[in-house]
Parts: C-alpha cells; sequence; structure tokens
C-alpha cells in the first residue's frame, strides 16, 4: 500500500457520532477537573479560616478539640500549613499542565546538557538563600538586636553579613545567567537543527501541501521565541520557584498563624493564572500563524520578483504585505491588552494579601504579641514571596507564547518521516540498470487515477522516451522510481530487487535526475557541480562538465569554475543552467539517468548540444527520457507512449509513425502548432514591413 498519499475521507455518520462522543467525553472530564478544583479550595480556605479563628481565640480552639477530637491535629499550624501546600501543588498541577505536553516536549531538550541544568540549579539555590537571608538579618538582626537592644558593637558584623551575601548574589547571578545563556543556545540549536532535519525527511506528500516561507518561519522564527524564553525566563523560572518555597518555610517559621493568611491569595494567583492561560496561547497561536503566513508571502514574492515586475505588481504586493503586516500589529495590540489585563489582576491579589496582612499583623505588633523586627522581616520575606509569584505568574504569558511556538513546531518534528529503509533494507555491490513496472496503479489525493496497471521493462544501458499528453503520467513514473512516493499496487524492480528493499540513499544514489526547471544553488559552478558528488575532485568535475557539453561555456566565464552565478543560477542563461545541472547529475555516475523534459525551456542550440551529450551515453547507463517535444525522443530505442494511465503504444519513432496511432496524433498536433507559429510570425513580419513604407 502506498504510505504517504492520503486519501479523502467521506464524511459519515458513525464519524459524526465519534466526534460528538469526544466531544462530550472532554466535556465530562473539564466539569470533573473543575469539580475537583473547587473542593481543594473549599477544603483549604476552610481548614485555613478556623485555624487562624482558633489561633486568635484559645477558648474557642479548647472548645473544638473537646468536642471533636480529630481537629487537635489538623489545626496544628504545620498540619495546616502541609495540606495547603499540598493542595495548592494539586490544583497548580490541574490547572497548568498540558494536555499536548509542549512544555515537557521543550525541556526534554534539556536533558542532553544536564551537566549545565545542574550547575545553573546549584547556583540558583545559593542565590535564593543568600536573598532570602537579607530581610531575616535586617529584620532580627539590625533591628531585633542592633537597634531595639542598642547593640552597637555588632553592627559591624550585620553590615558584613549584608555586604558579604549581596556581592556574592552577585557572582552567582553572574554564574546563571552565564550558564543560562550556554544552556539556551545549545538547547535551541538541536531543536533548530532537528527540526531543519526532519523537514528534509518529509514525505513529498506533505511538502506538495506545504509552503516554503511558512516552514522557514517554524525553523527560524518559532525557535527564536523558545529561544527568548530559554534565555530570559527559564533561570527565573527556578530561581522564583525556589524563592517562593524558601519565603514561605521562613514565614511559616517566624508566624504560623499569619502566615495562613496568604494561603488563600497564592491559591487566587493559581486560579487568575489558569484564566488568562488558554486565552494568551490562542492569541499567541494566531501572531505565530500570521507570521508564518507573511514569511511564506514574502519568501514567494522574493523569490519571483522577475515576475511581479514584468506585470508591474509592486505597489499590490506591497499593499498585500502591509494589510498581512498590519493584521500582526494589531493581533500584537490585542495581546498587549490581554497581557495588562492579567497584570493588573496579578497584581491586585498581591495588594490585597499585603493588605490583610497588615490588617493581622499591626495589632499583634501594638499587643506585643509580635516584635517590631519580626514584623519588618515578615514584610520582606512577603515581599521576597511576592515579587517572584507575580514573576511567575507573569511569565506564564510568555511561556505559553512559547507553548504556542512549540505547537507548530511539534507539528512537524511528530509528522511521521518517509520510510528510508525497511526491516532486511540492503545495498547490492552493483547494479546494471535493469528497470520493472510490474502492475503499477496509483492515484493522488484527488482520488484520480494517474497509472492504471502500468507495466514495462528496461533493459540495462536501453534509452527509452516516455511521451504523452499532460496528465498522462510521465512525471509520476519518475516519482514512482525515486520512491518519492510509494505505489498503490504492483511492484517496481531494479535488476530483479524490489525497490523498497533497497536502501533509500543507496537508490536514489544510483539514479541521475535533471528536470524542467534547472535548480541551482547559490554558489560557485564548481559547488554546484560536486553537489551531486560531495569532495569531488577538480578533474572529476571538469570531467562530468565535457560530458554535459558544459566545459566549453565554464570557461569563457569570468572566473572558469570558480565564477559564483547567484541565487538559483540567475547570472547564467537556462541552457547554461541546464547543462550544469546535467553534469551534476552525471558526477556521481548513476547507472540510471532521468531527463524529465530537461530541454523544454531551452534554446534551439543549447538543446542541441544537450541532444549531442545526451546520445554520446547511450549504451553506458540506462536512460529515461520524459519528452513534451517530439524532437527529443526520436533517437530513443523505444518510445512509450502514454494514455490515461497506460501505455497506448511501444515502439521506434518510425515504427510508430508507420502505425497511424497515438504518436502519429501527437506528431501532427505538433507539427500543425509549429508551422501555426511560423505563419503567425511571417504575418506579424510582413505587417511591420507594410507599416514601415511610406
Amino acid at each position: 500500500m502506498r504510505q504517504y498519499t492520503t486519501k479523502p475521507e467521506k464524511k459519515t455518520g458513525s464519524r459524526g457520532g465519534i466526534r460528538e462522543e469526544r466531544l462530550r467525553e472532554r466535556l465530562i472530564l473539564r466539569i470533573a477537573r473543575a469539580f475537583t478544583i473547587l473542593q481543594w479550595v473549599a477544603i483549604i480556605s476552610l481548614l485555613n479560616y478556623v485555624t487562624f479563628v482558633s489561633q486568635a481565640n484559645p477558648a474557642l480552639k479548647n472548645s473544638l478539640v473537646a468536642r471533636y477530637g480529630f481537629l487537635s491535629i489538623l489545626l496544628d499550624p504545620l498540619v495546616v500549613l502541609s495540606i495547603s501546600v499540598l493542595g495548592v501543588g494539586i490544583i497548580s498541577l490541574m490547572v497548568l499542565s498540558k494536555p499536548k505536553g509542549t512544555l515537557r516536549k521543550l525541556f526534554s531538550y534539556l536533558k542532553p546538557h544536564w551537566p549545565y541544568v545542574l550547575a545553573i540549579g546549584i547556583a540558583m539555590a545559593a542565590s535564593d538563600a543568600l536573598n532570602l537571608a537579607q530581610p531575616w538579618i535586617i529584620g532580627f538582626l539590625l533591628f531585633g538586636n542592633v537597634i531595639a537592644l542598642r547593640n552597637i558593637a555588632f553592627l559591624p558584623t550585620v553590615i558584613a553579613m549584608l555586604g558579604g551575601a549581596f556581592f556574592a548574589k552577585q557572582i552567582l547571578d553572574f554564574v546563571d545567567q552565564y550558564l543560562t545563556e550556554i544552556l539556551a543556545s545549545k538547547t535551541v540549536h538541536g531543536l533548530r537543527t532537528q527540526v531543519y532535519q526532519h523537514i528534509q525527511h518529509l514525505p513529498v506528500q506533505f511538502l506538495d501541501h506545504s509552503r516554503s516561507g511558512e516552514l522557514i518561519s517554524r525553523v527560524m522564527s518559532d525557535t527564536n521565541e523558545i529561544e527568548s524564553v530559554l534565555t530570559s525566563d527559564l533561570s527565573a523560572l527556578g530561581a522564583n520557584f525556589g524563592m517562593v518555597a524558601g519565603a514561605s518555610v521562613l514565614l511559616f517559621y517566624a508566624s504560623p498563624r499569619i502566615a495562613l493568611t496568604v494561603v488563600p491569595f497564592i491559591i487566587g494567583m493559581v486560579i487568575v493564572v489558569n484564566l488568562f492561560k488558554r486565552r494568551i496561547k490562542r492569541a499567541s497561536r494566531r501572531i505565530r500563524e500570521a507570521v508564518g503566513d507573511l514569511s511564506a508571502r514574502a519568501y514567494e514574492v522574493m523569490s519571483n520578483l522577475r515576475i511581479v515586475k514584468s506585470f508591474t505588481m509592486e505597489e499590490e504586493e506591497t499593499k498585500d504585505f502591509r494589510n498581512k503586516s498590519l493584521a500582526i500589529v494589531k493581533s500584537n495590540i490585542g495581546l498587549a491588552k490581554l497581557s495588562s489585563v492579567y497584570g493588573s489582576a496579578v497584581d491586585a491579589v498581591t495588594t490585597l494579601a499585603l493588605l490583610t496582612l497588615i490588617v493581622v499583623a499591626v495589632p499583634d505588633v501594638l499587643n506585643g504579641a509580635l516584635t517590631l523586627g519580626a514584623l519588618v522581616a515578615f514584610l520582606g520575606l512577603l515581599d521576597k514571596m511576592f515579587s517572584p509569584l507575580i514573576a511567575l505568574s507573569k511569565s506564564n504569558f510568555k511561556f505559553q507564547k512559547a507553548t504556542a511556538a512549540g505547537d507548530r513546531i511539534f507539528e512537524i518534528t511528530e509528522t511521521k518521516p518517509e520510510v528510508l529503509d525497511v526491516p532486511g533494507a540492503f545495498a547490492p555491490p552493483e547494479i546494471l540498470g535493469r528497470i520493472e513496472f510490474d502492475g503499477v496503479s496509483f492515484k493522488y489525493e484527488r482520488n484520480q487515477t494517474v497509472l492504471d496497471n502500468f507495466s514495462l521493462t528496461i533493459n540495462p544501458g536501453e534509452t527509452i522516451a516516455i511521451v504523452g499528453p499532460s496528465g498522462a503520467g510521465k512525471s509520476t513514473i519518475v516519482h514512482l522510481l525515486l520512491r518519492f512516493y510509494e505505489p498503490d499496487s504492483g511492484a517496481i524492480r531494479i535488476d530483479g530487487y524490489p525497490i523498497n528493499m533497497l536502501k533509500l540513499s543507496y537508490l536514489r544514489k544510483n539514479i541521475g535526475l535533471v528536470v524542467q526547471d534547472p535548480i541551482l544553488f547559490s554558489g560557485s559552478v564548481r559547488d554546484n557541480i560536486a553537489y551531486g558528488k560531495p569532495g569531488a575532485s577538480q578533474e572529476e568535475i571538469i570531467q562530468a562538465a565535457k560530458a554535459a557539453n558544459a566545459h566549453e561555456f565554464i570557461l569563457a566565464l569570468p572566473d572558469g569554475y570558480a565564477t559564483e552565478i547567484g541565487e538559483r543560477g540567475v547570472t547564467i542563461s537556462v541552457g547554461e543552467r541546464q547543462r550544469v545541472s546535467i553534469a551534476r547529475a552525471l558526477i556521481k555516475d548513476p547507472k540510471i539517468l532521468i531527463m524529465d523534459e530537461a530541454t523544454s525551456n531551452v534554446d534551439s542550440k543549447s538543446e542541441a548540444l544537450i541532444q549531442e551529450a545526451i546520445g554520446r551515453m547511450t549504451g553506458e547507463r540506462t536512460t529515461i527520457v520524459i519528452g513534451h517535444r517530439l524532437s527529443t525522443v526520436m533517437d530513443a530505442d523505444r518510445i512509450v507512449v502514454l494514455e490515461e494511465g497506460g501505455i497506448a503504444e511501444i515502439g521506434t519513432h518510425r515504427g510508430l509513425l508507420q502505425r497511424q496511432g497515438a504518436y502519429t496524433q501527437l506528431y501532427q498536433n505538433q507539427l500543425q502548432a509549429q508551422t501555426q507559429v511560423i505563419h503567425s510570425q511571417f504575418r506579424g513580419h510582413k505587417y511591420l514591413k507594410s507599416e514601415e513604407k511610406p
């Protein structure tokens, strides 16, 4: 069965029923998830409220414990803290977890660089400890000892401790940032390289429906978005988590009763994050898709500027680009509005927490239940906890953007690549070039049969020409032979070996392909010829150029073989580009050479040179010539005429003309078309001559 050409599915009632069933299941899961979250919020809130009230009113606590003995354990601040932390963790896991695990997949790219991750973790932990030490030193040592007890002799020690903690933290932050930059660069390098490599191994079927510029956007722009997060936010993520955890422990150590008042606001922060999470991700994905669309259009226009100029479409293309760019601007503005509302909501939760803390703590200071130094330390620790919480909640905004970019990247990497080698694939020591098509049938997505029970045997060293009307399946034969697609049925063999049992790299190295539009890369002539055989010597390059009748024109170039030919070889003529592409195919000395309408776009002189080069190769290798102009195929050993997915006729040029069949009809149609062109040109010439007469 063909592996890469998917067939359109029919919309049936059963399929619609399956979709509705899945939607129903998803809705039930969401309701159950929301109910579980509400349960945990209610339990934690009630437990914290009862504990807070009982701490403020010991008589009430004694009454509750006397009536319900188990409350002696549940009303213990450390037990409440443990339950609250567990509940917050469960809620965070449920509302922040990604169904597709995009962030988890992104973080998996950190595994090969675990030494950097470990070093960054140690630096972050040490930096957090030093950062948390500062409010503790200021509150309990400076205010609680030096100022409250007037212990001026201890002041130099306090200053030294603060200064040492500050400078040590700066050194650790430098190490953290430096290593994070290295980690991010290495990680994104690996991700970008993998995406680029994976695209090259995707089936031709996938590439047929993709836009090159959009794929480039995913390789470059989307990975840059991820790199930005890894560079600026990944280190901060770990540091902020550590800071929140450390500050929470110190807060409960300083005053469990007051610390419990902060827990509901932490839950509120988690809920706010969850409310905005999906909206941010959707908006970010729309922006990434719009950027990809803009990149794809820009690539198409830049690659075809000559066509744009010839139709004077510069202003229209500029207008289209401006509109697409303006759509991105509007999407960014919408995302900025969402970010502002999100930030305001987070700040509101933080402010409410601070006000609640003041309301609870200040009376304790006035009553002597809490020292001033403890209050100062408490406020400092609260800042050390909520500042990272704010940063964490706002970094969620950036992580959602990275997730949207990651989703687009993993859509590529999770697309099944072409099957390079089936189990048991092998590479024979040598092949002669005998090709067999045995009952091959194939159709593209449109469900229109291109080849129907096609059978043909080509002998080693034979030159076979394949002709026929457009859409008859001429190029499809080439695509199947190169395994760009797999046949629906039948088999293709080379020297008796099924081609799917040959290693794909071996198969394609033994087939040279020259297509209708010569595709060259920016660089020198030498580089383009050597593309067919990396590491080829200068002598091999020259021999291939001579075989393709390209050597003489190359020597006439300003720098010979070192001449730069520009993007797609635009500095040389079409015929010259085609001869370079033939040399590129010949340098790897393929046993099978395919000329897919290689002379359709060249002038008569270039066509004669190419035909001469092909004629010299007769008998050396098996040659398949796909031709539209019959003048290029008349010298073939056999000519195969395709019609409606099958062979209508097969024979030599002279023999087919004698049959007066399909080939004769093609031949006469071309002669008639050429005659009409000549007559029209002649009439135009006479008209111009008459206009010149006085």
